[in-house]
């Protein structure tokens, strides 16, 4: 049992009060007896929550309090597809984005259209779990595209409250569909997104609960994901705060950078001085009742005496560049697009701290490890079990990253695109073209318009993470830098051929 003052202080005014009604973490005198004795899953997935930059734990006290500290922090946590799709397929199905075809957020290799085409709803987290005698839901973003076919349900769901138009990044004026029923929310405190995913998620715990199956659910807010504002009530408290300033952002030199950088350099430049500090303070702000959701749904499950027997996961679908090397988006094969928090609690793991490479691919695994299922044999991911028990042997050293982008002609990064909350189109936003990458413990090797362009027409990054932590000198730039890096970068360019088209075990 975890203790019940330490608990207390991290819950919300709300979440205690509901503690305090059921007499404490205990306290769940109507429960049935548990048939069934497989823990529950929670996993809560925050949009674009970037684990370089912003100060999550600082940000989300109650999070590192409830799931952080009772539990195990990997600080080596990476998004291999750096982009909301194709990270969110990746999660679903523990398979990288040539082997779901998700490779961004729209078109031939993009979307729910793509995820749904190439046969993957088949074999998700929903429906291996449910097949396993789970039950299932979830509440908030799915993936995008689904607005194209909103009265869709995937299969798998016992539970399903997705949102079904791009009003849901905004916090209010949008649609979920509620089990086939299309219901709009308005534009009341009431109405805002993150709580009603939290109201719903207490709804999901303590029906499911009552039933004594055990049970899944996936709570998917938007938050800090731009335009959300915060909530009402943290307006008052969410001070105009300047976004950090680290050593590569508004990167002064970007000669040595792709060229789709290099031509949209000044443009991208004013966009950050314009609107990043505003940004970064939403996103701040918007946290906060995330945070208050995390709280809510550990005292819903302390409440109806499952938070013994309940794993608990908290990350990001991906990444978020808050002015680095001139970029305010994900989707680039840098530090600030790939890298995200992740915090597992749950019974058996102990408090600490992780520096194994931990993917988002390896999510699902992890979790039919923790169910007793199969781990089917399409998952390119490996279970994280050994790892939070503290055993990293064999793991991996390195990895793939991915995107599947087009840009405009698949060069200089400019593409209309609807601006997220509205209904009419930006008359341009900024993208960038295709790429693949191989990460290892030390070096960022990346080949640009990978799929599109032929060999002689590429460019590469090669860093030393060691030595610059900030991606801001690529070693092959330059004739002189090829040849003093020559067989670092042959050795490098093999292994990225190799995983580019690795399968399953061949992943690992």
């Amino acid at each position: 049992m975890f203790p019940s003052r330490t608990l207390r202080r991290a819950l919300t005014a709300p979440a205690a009060a509901l503690l305090a009604v059921t007499g404490g973490l205990s306290a769940a005198s109507a429960a049935p007896e548990r048939v069934d004795e497989r823990p529950n899953i929670v996993m809560i997935l925050a949009d674009d929550l970037d684990a370089t930059t912003t100060p999550v734990w600082e940000a989300m006290p109650r999070t590192a309090a409830l799931i952080r500290d009772r539990g195990m922090e990997l600080t080596e946590s990476f998004a291999p597809m750096p982009i909301c799709c194709a990270a969110r397929s990746s999660i679903l199905t523990g398979q990288y984005g040539h082997n779901t075809g998700v490779l961004t957020n729209a078109g031939p290799v993009g979307g729910f259209e793509s995820f749904r085409d190439n046969g993957n709803e088949d074999h998700t987290i929903a429906t291996v779990l449910h097949d396993a005698g789970y039950r299932t839901g979830m509440a908030g973003k799915y993936m995008n595209g689904l607005e194209n076919d909103p009265g869709h349900i995937p299969p798998g769901w016992d539970d399903w409250n997705a949102g079904v138009d791009n009003f849901l990044y905004s916090g209010y004026n949008y649609t979920l569909n509620e089990n086939g029923t299309f219901v709009k929310y308005g534009v009341t405190p009431a109405d805002y997104q993150t709580d009603v995913i939290a109201n719903k998620s207490r709804a999901f715990i303590t029906d499911a609960a009552a039933s004594g199956q055990p049970f899944f659910w996936y709570a998917l807010p938007t938050a800090p994901h731009f335009p959300i504002p915060p909530a009402p009530r943290h307006i008052p408290e969410t001070r105009p705060t300047a976004a950090p300033r680290s050593p590569n952002y508004q990167e002064a030199d970007v000669s040595d950078k792709p060229s789709w950088l290099i031509d949209t350099a000044a443009a991208r430049a004013a966009t950050i001085a314009a609107t990043n500090d505003i940004d970064y303070t939403n996103r701040l702000g918007s946290l906060k009742a995330l945070d208050e959701m995390v709280a809510d749904i550990v005292a819903t499950l302390a409440a109806t005496n499952e938070l013994d027997n309940t794993y608990l996961v908290f990350t990001s679908d991906n990444g978020y560049s808050l002015g680095a090397h001139r970029l305010t988006q994900k989707m680039a094969p840098y530090e600030e697009s790939m890298r995200v928090p992740l915090a597992i609690a749950g019974p058996g793991i102990s408090s600490g701290r992780s520096a194994a490479m931990a993917l988002s691919i390896d999510l699902a695994p992890t979790l039919f490890d923790w169910a007793g299922t199969d781990i089917p044999g399409h998952v390119d991911g490996r279970s994280l079990v050994p790892v939070l028990a503290g055993d990293d042997t064999g793991w991996r050293t390195d990895f793939l990253a991915e995107y599947g982008g087009a840009g405009f002609n698949g060069r200089n990064g400019i593409i209309q695109e609807q601006v997220p909350g509205t209904e009419t189109p930006a008359m341009y936003m900024f993208d960038m073209p295709s790429w693949s990458a191989v990460r290892t413990g030390r070096y960022l090797y990346t080949r640009w318009y990978d799929r599109e362009r032929p060999l002689e027409d590429r460019e590469y990054e090669l860093y030393d993470l060691e030595v610059d932590p900030y991606q801001l000198t690529n070693l092959i730039k330059t004739d002189e830098g090829r040849a003093a890096n020559a067989q670092l970068v042959e050795d490098l360019d093999r292994r990225l051929t190799e995983l580019n088209s690795c399968t399953s075990l061949s992943c690992h």
